[in-house]
């Protein structure tokens, strides 16, 4: 990341940015209400009529919910295609908040909304890349392992409740699969934000990292990923013993259900926090110290090693002052080659025969 010096965190964690993953949050909550909203519509009118309201729609059993769609089919294909589009469209859109999320985990000290939308827009076109090689690969992996398990439950020797037994196991295999996969594009999505890489280059560095620490990675993702299923779970429990036959009772339980999905976007973020420090291994690294050529001599020891002469040629040695030189004994002085002056040569015979 292009961040200035001393601006990189080191150690990622989500904690550090809550403003962030709210951010995210309010995304997704607009983006659930606009996907949901054609069906809430088009069945809502069918039951507007009941005392209750479309409280009716919850009863046990489901019967007057079924009545529900059967009577408004007619209105609910149109609201499905354009559900359908609208998915898409959001799919895309969510990668904003998502890279933005990503540089904020990575990122140092204050984030303003300048430095957000520069994260956002950056890897765009590379998170576009890999969601298209995501996706195909998980409809390619998942579909070959059902249509292998649906042909081996179609064999004659395997009875209707084996065949059941092998479906659900294939289904099951090409569900870890995909979750697999999508574990892999989170981590390649770490390192195209944690080094502005390429498609390919974070494909690259996504398998490095995989590659150097691959039980410390599923170990992260999978606790945070059942704690999250924990939590949906019992959401959906007490939700349900709220009830929904006063408006209180459904606005209680709508909180109930958004602090399970804000638990669950924290318990994300914690991932791709945890992600980006697993990149942060294979990328090259940086320093700020001062690079020391590997010619000079690195220890007392090698002082008196002749550098080389580019080296030599740009090094200024000061010129040394006789005051600062200890006397040094006759013996030990190294003779004198240079020639002598006639008139210095007498006064130095007539003080040795003095």
């Amino acid at each position: 990341m292009n961040h200035a010096q001393g601006t990189i965190e080191e150690r990622p964690l989500a904690r550090r940015r809550p403003g962030v993953v709210l951010l995210v949050y309010a995304f997704r909550l607009v983006a659930a209400f606009l996907l949901a909203w054609p069906f809430a519509v088009t069945l809502g009118g069918a039951v507007a009529g009941y005392p209750r309201g479309d409280a009716v729609l919850f009863d046990q059993g489901g019967l007057l919910l079924l009545e529900a769609l059967r009577r408004s089919s007619g209105g609910l294909r149109p609201a499905t295609a354009s559900t359908l589009l609208l998915l898409v469209l959001v799919s895309f859109l969510g990668l904003l908040p998502l890279a933005a999320l990503l540089g904020a985990l990575g990122a140092k000290g204050r984030v303003v909304a300048r430095d957000l939308g520069a994260w956002a827009l950056r890897p765009l076109g590379t998170f576009s890349l890999l969601l298209g090689a995501a996706a195909l690969v998980e409809a390619l992996l998942g579909g070959v392992l059902i249509a292998i398990g649906n042909a081996v439950a179609r064999r004659e020797t395997i009875d209707l409740r084996a065949a059941d037994q092998v479906r659900i196991g294939f289904v099951a295999a090409a569900i870890v699969l995909v979750l697999l996969v999508s574990v892999f594009h989170d981590v390649a999505r770490a390192a195209a934000v944690r080094g502005e890489l390429g498609m390919r280059a974070s494909i690259k560095r996504a398998f490095e990292a995989v590659r150097s620490a691959p039980l410390a990675l599923l170990a992260g993702w999978s606790w945070r990923a059942a704690l999250g299923a924990v939590l949906l779970g019992a959401a959906v429990v007490l939700g349900s013993r709220i009830g929904v036959e006063r408006k209180t009772q459904v606005f209680a339980a709508f909180l109930v259900h958004q602090a399970s999905v804000l638990a669950v976007l924290f318990l994300r973020a914690s991932w791709l926090a945890s992600a980006l420090r697993h990149v942060d291994r294979v990328l090259p690294r940086t320093t700020n110290e001062p690079v020391v050529p590997a010619s000079l001599p690195a220890s007392p020891a090698d002082d008196d090693a002749e550098p080389p002469a580019p080296i030599d040629a740009l090094v200024e040695t000061p010129a040394e002052t006789p005051a600062k030189h200890p006397a040094k004994h006759p013996s030990t002085e190294a003779p004198n080659l240079l020639p002598v002056p006639a008139d210095e040569k007498v006064v130095a015979e007539e003080r040795l025969d003095a």
